[in-house]
């Protein structure tokens, strides 16, 4: 029989055209980063070992946004670059987009009740570290000049890491104000972070250039609620904030 051996010929040409489109398309998924061990290399799993998607934030799911909003632009300061404003707002926009609407809103809801009452030690705890490190920093280059040893050098290194301590700042990824918890991520620019923080509670000029009824934070929590009757609890922020040019 001659048309046996051609519909096998023909299944088999068939199953690896879908083989090759298959490993094709594993090769070009996007989805989830690749699995990492204790040696932080990436690995390889194998299909048989995943497991099909249960919901919306396992690998491969779209991540539900809210339409991004452009909250009005912050001012920037005198004295504070324009390198170390951007950075810092990139730092908060960062923080604020990676939470979701149901942790935004809660968060800013127990601002409104408890303000900072009882927080600071993480910022203690974070500035007591950049100072240790700040000081062994300075030690070593100041024995490696030369010029101080010892005891000597320890009070110097100690003199020059209190004069930079001066200028720095503990930063929250947001500021608390603005829905972040008291958890110090980053040290930076004293003057930029206290300009950014002060401008919070007021208000800006919208992308048409009029002045906004209400403040940069308030307009937040606004499209905060509107996406999570939208979109529900889950949705992620979606805030853009820049410096105004």
């Amino acid at each position: 029989d001659e048309v046996t051996p051609k519909i096998d010929q023909h299944m088999q040409q068939a199953a690896q055209e879908i083989g090759q489109r298959v490993n094709k398309a594993l090769d070009e998924y996007q989805g989830q980063s690749p699995i990492r061990g204790v040696t932080d290399k990436p690995s390889k799993a194998k299909a048989d070992e995943l497991e099909p998607p249960k919901g919306n934030e396992l690998p491969g799911a779209a991540i539900k946004r809210m339409p991004q909003y452009n909250v009005p632009c912050f001012k920037k300061n005198a004295k504070g670059t324009a390198v170390e404003y951007d950075r810092q707002l990139k730092g908060q926009m960062d923080g604020l987009n990676s939470m979701t609407v149901k942790q935004y809103l809660e968060n800013r809801d127990a601002y409104k009740k408890i303000g900072r009452k009882g927080t600071g030690k993480a910022q203690k705890a974070a500035r007591e570290k950049f100072k240790k490190k700040l000081i062994d920093k300075y030690k070593l280059e100041l024995q490696e000049s030369g010029e101080y040893f010892g005891e000597e050098a320890v009070r110097k290194a100690e003199e020059l890491a209190k004069r930079d301590m001066k200028t720095l700042n503990a930063l929250h990824n947001p500021d608390m104000i603005a829905g972040g918890l008291d958890e110090v991520v980053d040290l930076g620019d004293a003057s930029v972070n206290q300009s950014i923080g002060a401008r919070w509670n007021k208000k800006g000029f919208d992308d048409s250039g009029k002045k906004t009824k209400l403040s940069r934070v308030e307009l937040m929590d606004n499209e905060a609620e509107k996406a999570l009757k939208a979109l529900g609890p889950d949705a992620k922020l979606n805030m853009n904030l820049h410096r105004c040019k």
